[in-house]
Protein backbone atom coordinates (compact mmCIF):
# COMPACT_ATOMS: atom_id res chain seq x y z
CA UNK A 1 0.00 0.00 0.00
CA UNK A 2 1.09 3.44 -0.90
CA UNK A 3 2.61 5.18 2.17
CA UNK A 4 0.40 8.90 2.70
CA UNK A 5 2.74 11.52 2.70
CA UNK A 6 3.03 13.42 6.21
CA UNK A 7 2.86 16.97 5.00
CA UNK A 8 0.35 18.74 2.54
CA UNK A 9 0.31 22.38 1.06
CA UNK A 10 -2.95 23.42 -0.35
CA UNK A 11 -5.26 25.97 -1.28
CA UNK A 12 -8.55 26.35 0.74
CA UNK A 13 -11.78 27.92 -0.36
CA UNK A 14 -13.45 30.12 2.47
CA UNK A 15 -15.31 28.45 5.16
CA UNK A 16 -18.83 28.49 4.03
CA UNK A 17 -18.09 27.15 0.90
CA UNK A 18 -15.78 24.40 2.92
CA UNK A 19 -19.16 23.83 4.67
CA UNK A 20 -20.94 23.67 1.25
CA UNK A 21 -18.61 21.42 0.07
CA UNK A 22 -18.64 19.08 2.66
CA UNK A 23 -22.67 19.16 2.15
CA UNK A 24 -21.91 17.94 -1.26
CA UNK A 25 -20.23 14.93 -0.42
CA UNK A 26 -22.62 13.88 2.42
CA UNK A 27 -25.08 13.82 0.20
CA UNK A 28 -22.87 11.56 -2.38
CA UNK A 29 -21.98 9.35 0.43
CA UNK A 30 -25.94 8.98 1.33
CA UNK A 31 -26.17 7.78 -2.44
CA UNK A 32 -23.47 5.68 -3.11
CA UNK A 33 -21.56 5.13 -0.04
CA UNK A 34 -17.87 5.80 1.21
CA UNK A 35 -15.29 6.96 -1.30
CA UNK A 36 -11.93 8.33 -0.82
CA UNK A 37 -11.66 11.86 -0.13
CA UNK A 38 -15.85 11.57 1.67
CA UNK A 39 -14.22 12.78 4.69
CA UNK A 40 -11.77 15.27 3.37
CA UNK A 41 -11.94 18.94 3.97
CA UNK A 42 -12.65 21.38 0.83
CA UNK A 43 -8.73 22.21 -0.65
CA UNK A 44 -7.19 22.43 -3.61
CA UNK A 45 -3.41 20.03 -3.37
CA UNK A 46 -0.18 22.05 -4.22
CA UNK A 47 2.17 19.82 -3.07
CA UNK A 48 2.94 16.82 -0.45
CA UNK A 49 6.31 15.97 1.31
CA UNK A 50 6.79 12.41 2.41
CA UNK A 51 8.30 13.43 5.76
CA UNK A 52 9.52 16.39 7.72
CA UNK A 53 12.81 16.08 6.95
CA UNK A 54 12.09 16.50 3.69
CA UNK A 55 9.09 19.27 4.17
CA UNK A 56 12.57 21.49 5.99
CA UNK A 57 14.66 21.05 3.06
CA UNK A 58 11.80 23.16 1.25
CA UNK A 59 10.16 25.29 3.68
CA UNK A 60 12.02 28.37 3.33
CA UNK A 61 12.01 28.33 -0.26
CA UNK A 62 8.25 28.27 -0.20
CA UNK A 63 7.90 31.09 2.34
CA UNK A 64 9.51 33.04 -0.26
CA UNK A 65 7.98 32.02 -3.53
CA UNK A 66 4.57 33.05 -1.61
CA UNK A 67 6.43 36.46 -1.16
CA UNK A 68 6.05 36.64 -4.67
CA UNK A 69 2.78 35.59 -5.56
CA UNK A 70 0.09 38.10 -5.94
CA UNK A 71 -3.24 37.00 -4.80
CA UNK A 72 -6.17 36.96 -6.74
CA UNK A 73 -9.98 35.77 -6.82
CA UNK A 74 -10.86 32.41 -8.17
CA UNK A 75 -13.71 30.91 -9.16
CA UNK A 76 -14.70 27.06 -9.35
CA UNK A 77 -18.15 26.34 -10.81
CA UNK A 78 -17.99 23.48 -13.58
CA UNK A 79 -18.87 19.39 -12.28
CA UNK A 80 -16.62 17.78 -14.13
CA UNK A 81 -13.95 14.53 -13.82
CA UNK A 82 -11.11 12.81 -14.49
CA UNK A 83 -12.55 9.27 -16.27
CA UNK A 84 -14.61 7.19 -13.87
CA UNK A 85 -12.31 7.37 -11.19
CA UNK A 86 -12.29 11.25 -9.80
CA UNK A 87 -15.19 13.35 -9.55
CA UNK A 88 -14.91 17.24 -8.70
CA UNK A 89 -15.45 20.90 -8.97
CA UNK A 90 -12.98 22.96 -11.64
CA UNK A 91 -12.11 26.55 -12.22
CA UNK A 92 -13.01 28.76 -14.56
CA UNK A 93 -10.55 29.30 -17.62
CA UNK A 94 -9.00 32.45 -16.21
CA UNK A 95 -9.04 30.66 -12.71
CA UNK A 96 -7.39 27.48 -13.44
CA UNK A 97 -4.56 28.95 -15.74
CA UNK A 98 -3.52 31.47 -12.22
CA UNK A 99 -4.04 27.60 -10.50
CA UNK A 100 -2.12 26.02 -12.81
CA UNK A 101 0.59 28.17 -13.15
CA UNK A 102 0.66 28.95 -9.09
CA UNK A 103 1.76 24.82 -8.28
CA UNK A 104 3.72 24.53 -11.27
CA UNK A 105 5.61 27.79 -10.48
CA UNK A 106 6.32 26.65 -7.30
CA UNK A 107 7.35 22.93 -8.05
CA UNK A 108 9.92 24.78 -10.23
CA UNK A 109 10.77 27.01 -8.11
CA UNK A 110 11.79 23.91 -5.59
CA UNK A 111 13.70 22.92 -8.44
CA UNK A 112 11.14 19.90 -8.80
CA UNK A 113 11.09 18.39 -12.29
CA UNK A 114 7.96 19.95 -14.12
CA UNK A 115 4.73 17.82 -14.23
CA UNK A 116 1.15 18.75 -15.79
CA UNK A 117 -1.14 20.24 -13.43
CA UNK A 118 -4.74 20.20 -13.33
CA UNK A 119 -6.37 22.40 -10.21
CA UNK A 120 -9.33 20.84 -8.66
CA UNK A 121 -11.64 20.49 -5.68
CA UNK A 122 -12.32 16.74 -5.43
CA UNK A 123 -15.45 15.62 -4.27
CA UNK A 124 -14.71 12.05 -4.67
CA UNK A 125 -12.03 9.89 -5.73
CA UNK A 126 -11.78 5.78 -6.12
CA UNK A 127 -15.44 5.98 -7.98
CA UNK A 128 -16.05 3.26 -10.56
CA UNK A 129 -18.20 3.62 -13.71
CA UNK A 130 -21.56 3.53 -11.80
CA UNK A 131 -20.82 5.08 -8.87
CA UNK A 132 -19.52 8.20 -11.25
CA UNK A 133 -22.78 8.17 -13.18
CA UNK A 134 -24.61 8.60 -10.54
CA UNK A 135 -22.75 11.73 -8.77
CA UNK A 136 -23.18 13.25 -12.31
CA UNK A 137 -27.16 12.70 -11.95
CA UNK A 138 -27.11 13.73 -8.52
CA UNK A 139 -25.26 17.30 -9.33
CA UNK A 140 -26.50 17.72 -12.90
CA UNK A 141 -29.03 20.37 -11.80
CA UNK A 142 -26.98 21.75 -8.87
CA UNK A 143 -25.34 24.96 -10.02
CA UNK A 144 -21.71 25.20 -8.32
CA UNK A 145 -20.11 28.57 -7.61
CA UNK A 146 -16.94 29.09 -5.15
CA UNK A 147 -15.67 31.92 -5.64
CA UNK A 148 -12.45 33.18 -3.08
CA UNK A 149 -9.94 35.11 -2.71
CA UNK A 150 -6.64 32.60 -3.37
CA UNK A 151 -4.37 34.36 -0.83
CA UNK A 152 -2.33 31.66 0.82
CA UNK A 153 -1.32 28.49 0.84
CA UNK A 154 -1.58 26.36 4.01
CA UNK A 155 0.81 23.80 5.62
CA UNK A 156 -1.53 20.55 7.05
CA UNK A 157 -0.04 17.38 8.64
CA UNK A 158 -1.32 14.23 8.54
CA UNK A 159 -2.71 13.18 11.62
CA UNK A 160 -2.74 9.84 12.45
CA UNK A 161 -5.50 9.64 14.69
CA UNK A 162 -8.03 11.26 12.25
CA UNK A 163 -6.58 9.86 9.34
CA UNK A 164 -7.06 13.33 8.00
CA UNK A 165 -5.09 15.78 7.22
CA UNK A 166 -6.78 17.91 9.78
CA UNK A 167 -3.86 19.85 11.33
CA UNK A 168 -2.89 23.16 10.23
CA UNK A 169 0.45 23.92 10.75
CA UNK A 170 0.93 27.16 8.93
CA UNK A 171 -0.66 29.65 6.74
CA UNK A 172 1.66 31.32 4.41
CA UNK A 173 0.22 34.26 2.91
CA UNK A 174 0.67 35.90 -0.35
CA UNK A 175 1.51 39.49 -1.62
CA UNK A 176 -1.95 41.51 -0.93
Amino acid sequence: MKEIPLYSLVIFPNPEQSEQVKSYKQLLKDHIGWFGSANAKAHITVIQFDNEFMLNLYLEQIRAFCKTVIAQNVTLNTWNSFGEKTFFIAPDKISQQYLDNLILNLHQYLGFKAKSVNAHLSIARGLDAERMKTAYELFKNTEVNLEFNCDAIYLRRFNEVTKQYSDIIEKISFVK
